[in-house]
């Protein structure tokens, strides 16, 4: 059988507990965009007829069932009256009824997954409360909210079988990437895997902490803060600051996100802190919704406040600070070389520069609009605070040694914001190189293009940090890249382009899917 939604696309499903009808979720067409005018329906398979559920302007993700098939349940990034730029939160509905019902309104939570419990009467879900992700139980009847694991850890890969009871999940940590683990609500959570047992025997992996500062304005902001191996109270170091992608994301315990290379990082010597700006979730609506009218409104200043935090509690070494990010973290990355020299260097992989053109070439606009108020062609579109929020019109301020990296096929931040940036940054005479990966999208997903990355910042660190020269231990494929010097003309710095052998790929850095 050939299902097809009757407003355009099949966007998921979920199968009744009872086998006799499908809830499907559609969208009017294929983009990323076209997900706000989706619907929910119910698909009878006897008669072969769709009700449907839901009449709204907005996104509905994971729409679920009850096992007793009397509710469902979908998370939507918009507050109880439907209103966007919300933190994605959870609603549940009667089927029949006409509106759905926020549940924890007030709760300073990203709903990341979530699923029904065995007797319909509660919700099992994952909650991001900004540096930890845990699994909770919440009471329909009571909207009681439970928490069942409890630690300085992400969980993910989430799932629940109601016939058992049973619950397995993906856990992960500062110790580790990531082990399964299986159990009840009644006996516990167990690993059931053992794969990065070793680790610890084989290497020294560095402490990670919560650390908080308050912002020019007074507002509290938290960051994880990840100490070198071997360091020893009362040592200042160089600190590496890494901004998040997103920027509806935060950092996390265990970030082993490979563009981050944070064990390599602390390996050499070099502090990290990543800080959870404004703008990320986890801390509440209020909290994400700060990019409302204005992207950098206290994002990059609290990044900038995490950093004299650190210098004022005699950590970091004023004179060799470093700034990095990937995505949205490339965004802020720009933006604070235009509004400080104090960085000795920095990298900006996939970030935008001009939002003019970035919001026409983007794969997705709905969720930058609020942003600026409206469209840069709408009339009476806000065209001064799409350029003050643009870095690139302050490019010519620019002193601080960046590397820049994008994906050739980036769709989400197409490569022309890295070209442009660099090309600014070059003009106003700040050592710089631009490397744009052949046939890579948003994320870089072959391995050997993620090492290079790596390899390339850390000589550029130590380089433009007064540290000790970085010799990379290189691989057996075609590395680095060549450079045709011969075709650039002399007056300009070449930009180079990533050109390595393909190898098994790794699946790419997640937290920054919609910038």
């Amino acid at each position: 059988m050939v299902l097809a939604a009757p407003d355009g696309y099949v966007r998921g499903y979920d199968v009744s507990a009872d086998g006799r009808s499908l809830l499907v979720s559609s969208a009017p067409g294929p983009l990323i965009d076209d997900r706000q005018a989706g619907e929910v329906w119910l698909f009878d398979l006897e008669d072969r007829r769709f009700t449907r559920l839901t009449t709204n302007t907005h996104s509905e993700s994971g729409a679920a069932l009850s096992p007793d098939g009397a509710y469902l349940a979908y998370a939507a990034t918009v507050n109880a009256a439907g209103e966007p730029y919300y933190e994605d939160n959870l609603f549940v509905q009667r089927v029949g009824d006409d509106a759905a019902t926020l549940i924890l309104p007030d709760r300073a939570m990203e709903i990341v997954d979530f699923g029904w419990d065995a007797t319909s009467t509660g919700l099992f879900l994952l909650g991001n409360t900004g540096l930890r992700t845990q699994l909770y139980h919440y009471a329909l009847a009571s909207g009681r909210l439970t928490r069942l694991t409890e630690g300085d850890h992400v969980i993910s890969d989430w799932s629940f079988d109601p016939d058992t009871g049973l619950h397995s999940f993906i856990r992960t940590d500062a110790r580790t990437p990531g082990e399964m683990y299986l159990g009840t609500t009644e006996t516990g959570f167990q690993p059931v895997t053992h794969w990065h047992d070793d680790l610890v025997a084989r290497f020294s992996l560095p402490a990670q902490e919560a650390v908080s500062w308050t912002a020019a304005d007074g507002q509290r902001i938290e960051g994880l803060l990840v100490r070198p191996v071997g360091y020893q109270p009362g040592d200042t170091v160089p600190l590496v600051t890494i901004v998040h992608g997103g920027p509806r994301s935060s950092s996390q315990f265990g970030s082993w996100n490979t563009s981050r290379a944070i064990p390599v990082l602390t390996g050499l010597g070099y502090g990290v802190l990543l800080p959870n700006h404004r703008g990320g979730v986890g801390y509440g609506d209020a909290f994400m919704r700060d990019m409302v009218g204005g992207y950098f409104t206290h994002a990059d200043t609290d990044v900038l406040a995490g950093v004299d935090a650190m210098v004022a509690s005699g950590f970091a070494d004023p004179g060799r600070l470093i700034l990095m990010g990937w995505s949205a973290g490339g965004h802020m990355t720009n933006r604070l070389i235009t509004e400080t020299d104090r960085f000795a260097a920095a990298s900006s992989g996939a970030g935008a520069s001009d939002w003019v053109s970035m919001y026409g070439e983007s794969d997705t606009r709905f969720n930058r609009t609020p942003w600026f108020g409206a469209a840069p062609w709408e009339q009476g579109a806000d065209a001064a605070l799409y350029q003050a929020q643009s870095p690139l019109w302050n490019a010519w301020k620019v002193t601080t040694p960046t590397l820049f990296f994008v994906g050739e096929s980036d769709d989400r931040v197409p490569p022309t914001q890295a070209i442009m940036m660099h090309r600014g940054v070059q003009a106003a005479g700040a050592p710089t190189q631009l490397y744009v990966a052949s046939d890579q999208p948003h994320n870089y997903s072959r391995l050997s293009y993620q090492l290079f990355k790596i390899n390339t910042e850390l000589g550029w660190f130590a380089e433009h940090a007064d540290r000790p020269d970085y010799q990379p231990v290189l691989p057996r494929y075609a590395y680095p890249p060549q450079v045709d010097d011969a075709a650039t003309p002399d007056s300009e710095e070449p930009e180079a382009e990533i050109e390595v052998e393909e190898v098994e790929p790794e699946e790419p850095e997640t937290g920054s899917a919609a910038p």
